[in-house]
């Protein structure tokens, strides 16, 4: 058997990626549906146009998140030290 036919017959029986429209995909990202329709206006999240519709899998989901990651910052050493007086 070939390798073309061993994917044809994996994916014959699978569904199709779900996909999720702004109110679930706010739901899921527990962020209010304005803020969500926002970002798409602006083009600021990874989502997916099919028409005027716009959906999102979950990969597109796990970009939102993972672009929204906030890295703590070292503390800051100080520029100088204090002189001693003398």
């Amino acid at each position: 058997m070939g390798e073309t036919e061993r994917r044809e017959e994996e994916t014959e029986g699978a569904w199709p990626e779900r996909l999720l429209t702004i109110p679930e995909a706010a739901r899921v990202l527990a962020v209010p549906e304005s803020w969500l329709r926002e970002r798409v206006r602006l083009r600021r999240v990874a989502h997916r146009r099919l028409g005027k519709h716009v959906r999102f899998t979950a990969s597109d989901l796990e970009a939102i998140v993972d672009g929204a990651a906030q890295h703590a910052l070292a503390p800051k050493r100080m520029a100088h030290r204090w002189r001693q007086p003398g």
